[in-house]
């Protein structure tokens, strides 16, 4: 899920409600919250409005990293 939530975001930055959509999901579902936590803690991914962690205009972008991740996963042909 981790893969699929990093390709999610190379487009647009979203916030977990729209992620969750993009994903199929009708919620945020445990899993989707503990793969975000996941990967901001691991510098894939990072806050928007990194002064104002939980608010409701809160969303998630690609990090310097998780781009260049993303880039390495996509050259190797892996998948989950």
């Amino acid at each position: 899920m981790a893969a699929r939530v990093l390709e999610l975001f190379k487009s647009v930055p979203m916030s977990k409600t729209e992620l969750s959509k993009n994903l199929g999901q009708k919620t945020v579902s445990g899993q989707l919250n503990e793969v975000v936590r996941q990967l901001v803690n691991e510098q894939l991914i990072e806050y928007t409005l990194s002064e104002k962690l939980r608010s409701r205009l809160q969303k998630y972008r690609l990090a310097e990293k998780g781009r260049a991740a993303s880039a390495n996963h996509g050259k190797d042909g892996a998948g989950e």
